[in-house]
């Protein structure tokens, strides 16, 4: 009897190792640029240079994914992209620069928060905003300081949209690593 359950069980997973069962996370990982993290496997990577993106100083967009089936007028509804730059301020004042600019555009912001990304302090800045195009946008900011670099991660979506990604935008964020 023992034997027949064994042989049982053995047949089962040689059945499961053959078929190459696997679990499929819903994520895959971006890593470049000294950065990683993990974004929904059906997004896609978008060289950097593809991005257009108006803000303060002169951060460089260093890692850009988007939701390839958000394309509206010929422009990615929904994205995410990474910049850096060396740390002229604060992190607080690089933060109130940005809430500035973003107020002064006409958008307004809705919270504001610390939080921990990996061991970093940081802080985000959830905010609506009009696109260059006259789309209403939701957008979240997160703003970390390493070794006197300030890194922005920067979530995009149309403002009806925002709820339904943010499982996405918490996936990227909390994965997010610098190396």
């Amino acid at each position: 009897m023992k034997n027949t359950i064994f042989i049982g069980l053995l047949v089962v997973m040689l059945v499961l190792f053959a078929s190459g069962c696997t679990v499929d996370t819903g994520y895959q990982t971006y890593n470049a640029n000294g950065v990683s993290f993990q974004y929904p496997t059906d997004w896609e990577q978008l060289s950097p240079d593809k991005i257009s993106a108006s803000t303060s100083g002169s951060a460089e967009i260093i890692a850009s994914v988007v939701d390839p089936n958000s394309i509206q007028n010929n422009n990615y509804q929904t994205l995410v992209f990474v910049q850096k730059a060396s740390a002229t301020v604060s992190m607080t004042e690089a933060m109130a620069v940005n809430r500035a600019a973003i107020e002064s555009a006409g958008g307004q912001v809705i919270s504001q928060k610390d939080l921990t990304v990996n061991g970093i302090a940081a802080t985000e800045l959830i905010y609506t905003i009009s696109s260059p195009s006259g789309v209403a946008k939701k957008e979240r900011m997160v703003i970390m300081d390493k070794n006197n670099t300030l890194y922005y991660i920067i979530c995009s979506t149309t403002a009806d949209g925002f709820d339904a990604q943010q499982s996405n935008f918490d996936q990227i964020i909390q994965s997010f690593q610098i190396q």
